[in-house]
């Protein structure tokens, strides 16, 4: 983005600079969500940075990157459980009653 709008974005009088920066923690923060399975991250990312101006951008990409790793693979943190051979609670069906 910054190759291609060295300039920044000019949209009704005026100028949106491209903050490669900005990108970056998107990336970091869609990543982590991914891996971890988890939206907190987002909030987070907005802890470290201060930065509620990048809130948009941030929990859409958390909660892209978290429904397609969803779908792909087990949580990390499952993961390591299995590894572990650990004990774990089993998968409730929805409405499941004993």
């Amino acid at each position: 983005m910054a190759v291609m709008f060295p300039d920044g974005i000019h949209a009704d009088g005026s100028v949106y600079p491209i903050v490669p920066g900005g990108y970056a923690v998107v990336g970091a923060a869609a990543l982590s969500g991914a891996v971890t399975h988890t939206v907190s991250t987002a909030v987070i990312v907005f802890e470290l940075t201060g930065q509620i101006s990048h809130i948009l951008p941030v929990m859409i990409a958390v909660i892209l990157a978290n429904a397609v790793a969803q779908s792909l693979q087990p949580s990390l943190y499952d993961s390591i459980i299995r590894i572990k051979k650990l004990p774990y609670l089993p998968e409730l069906g929805m409405g499941h009653h004993e």
